[in-house]
């Protein structure tokens, strides 16, 4: 890594520190809490009644390993995949992804390229900065969820396995990861910040959404493959699957692919 590219990786990390801290800070105080609803529920014998409360749509929704939720190891696990949780994380991957399509609309890339600087300095920063981001809340939220159960919790609660909570972490990662790479894509092409940040939202929701619908609706259970998210699992690992190296392998390539295609685009680019 040149230093040119930890300079503007220093610089980029300098503007986006509080959305960062901020978001880290507030998902590991949820994590940390949820591992005290868990333990109330055990007190209280809860668990057996949770699961009967459970729609069968619901069920279907979460996948085959959907009752896996009404258990201790799911509600303390639960904020790894809650969708404000998913949302916030995708969110703040898009913040990180637009920068280039936000320094060409603001003419910071020409101060920035009138140095020594080539294009992909510009598209590396980004991928430095995302590593960074988004190891910071990741590792928060699973200290959180540890530190909970450590300090929290009763002796002989059913605690997760620490492998569960690093797939669910891994898991989340991947799909960072993906959507980094899809919005990358767009914010290379891109001349507003804006533009590019609501084009990527709107296809995070809408393949977000794809993916509710295919897992409820069966007609529409082959086009959600599409989707980034049907290939994030969460629920399985609750149950006790291993981590399932076929979805991460799909996340990754998606990120590789539109990666990729970002040095490209960004490199024959009209700034």
């Amino acid at each position: 890594m040149t230093p040119p590219t930890l300079v503007l990786a220093g610089h980029s990390l300098r503007r986006i520190r509080g959305a960062a801290l901020g978001t880290a800070l507030l998902l590991g105080a949820f994590q940390f809490l949820l591992t005290q609803v868990a333990n109330y529920l055990l007190s209280r014998q809860a668990f057996s009644a949770l699961s009967a409360l459970l729609p069968a749509f619901v069920q279907n929704m979460m996948g085959p390993s959907g009752l896996a939720f009404a258990s201790f190891t799911g509600i303390v696990t639960f904020g790894y995949f809650h969708p404000i949780v998913i949302a916030t994380l995708v969110t703040l991957t898009i913040a990180v992804a637009t920068e280039p399509a936000a320094e060409v609309e603001s003419r910071f890339v020409d101060l920035a390229l009138a140095r020594p600087l080539t294009r992909a300095h510009v598209i590396t920063r980004t991928l430095v900065v995302f590593a960074v981001v988004s190891a910071l809340v990741l590792l928060v939220m699973m200290i959180s969820t540890e530190t909970g159960l450590a300090c929290c919790t009763a002796a002989d609660a059913p605690r997760p396995a620490p492998r569960v909570i690093r797939g669910l972490a891994a898991s989340l990662a991947a799909l960072m990861t993906c959507w980094l790479g899809i919005t990358l894509l767009i914010a290379s092409r891109a001349r507003r910040r804006v533009s590019a940040g609501t084009l990527a939202g709107g296809l995070a929701l809408a393949t977000y959404l794809l993916d509710y619908l295919g897992r409820v609706w069966q007609p529409v259970s082959n086009l959600a493959r599409l989707s980034p998210f049907h290939y994030f699992e969460p629920t399985a690992l609750v149950a006790g699957q291993p981590l399932s190296g076929g979805n991460i392998a799909t996340l990754a390539g998606i990120a590789f692919t539109t990666i990729a295609a970002a040095y490209a685009v960004y490199s024959q680019r009209d700034i």
